[in-house]
């Protein structure tokens, strides 16, 4: 069987990604399972091996949580012949529940020993890629003040405190032919379902049904932003009057404000995207 090359963040998940390491590891060593780690030690490290390894192609796994896989992603050089696997060990594990990856780091290293393969979408950002969702306001506000604490509970604290002084954010979609302006909480361009630790803010997205899924939630009309929190945390916006759903290929929203691409918060990157349709390839799990 080929080298299994893991690019892997030790310190993803708390600690996590040290422990599953180590049964990765043990779990090789005791079937001769031919692997080497490859360990990032600074930000951008993991796309950095990534390039190095995918030169000509090839199959690497990401270990990590999903910054380490947006990382490893964004790094890939011939994604057209590359397939990657993920052994999740973040803390919100956002992107792998959409792909039905298991949380247990054998089972999804025993998927991806299986060998089957499956295409599936990811996001191009102006160059930029992106696995699971990418956008602008409430959700770049709250991962400011999370800093890296992405389990659910600190990332719904910092929402609260987010919507108790939120300013609205004024930006312009264009999408499907139209234009539409809006004062905002947030825009959300999905490909995946969920974000800060499994809020379901896109629950009908579907990894490679070649669309991406544009969620716009707009200021209420009394003001009142914290009343929309229960159904927001719950998933259940979709049904609310400020709730907008666009299915498309591609979108373009219009604004001078940061945005965030899988959780990672980008100053200077305008959010333009479209779907690059099955455009990675990845394992099949069971």
């Amino acid at each position: 069987m080929p080298m299994l090359n893991i690019i892997a963040n030790l310190k993803s998940g708390k600690g996590r990604g040290m422990k599953n390491v180590r049964k990765v590891a043990e779990y090789c060593l005791k079937r001769n399972i031919p692997y080497s780690l490859h360990i990032t030690n600074k930000p951008g490290h993991a796309t950095e091996l990534a390039a190095a390894l995918t030169e000509h192609g090839g199959e690497i796994v990401a270990l990590g949580g999903d910054g380490t896989f947006h990382e490893v992603l964004n790094g890939i050089a011939d994604i057209e012949h590359t397939t990657l696997g993920f052994i999740p060990s973040g803390r919100g594990n956002d992107f792998v529940r959409a792909a039905g990856c298991s949380l247990d780091p054998i089972r999804a290293l025993e998927d991806i020993l299986r060998g089957e393969t499956r295409n599936i979408d990811y996001i191009d950002v102006n160059g930029t890629r992106c696995l699971n969702v990418c956008g602008t306001g409430l959700d770049v506000k709250v991962l400011e003040l999370v800093a890296g604490k992405t389990n659910k509970i600190s990332y719904l604290i910092s929402l609260v405190n987010c919507l108790r002084k939120f300013d609205p954010y004024h930006l312009t979609v264009k999408v499907n032919g139209e234009e539409h302006t809006y004062d905002c909480i947030m825009v959300g361009v999905c490909n995946g379902v969920a974000f800060g630790g499994n809020i379901r803010l896109s629950p009908t997205s579907v990894l490679d049904d070649g669309k991406l899924d544009v969620i716009v939630m707009s200021t209420p009309s009394d003001g009142k932003i914290m009343k929309v929190l229960p159904k927001f945390v719950k998933g259940k916006h979709m049904d609310l009057e400020i709730t907008e759903h666009f299915v498309c290929d591609e979108v373009h929203v219009e604004g001078d404000y940061p945005i965030e691409l899988d959780g990672e918060i980008y100053r200077n990157l305008s959010l333009d995207c479209k779907v690059v349709k099955g455009g990675l390839r990845t394992y099949v799990v069971k």
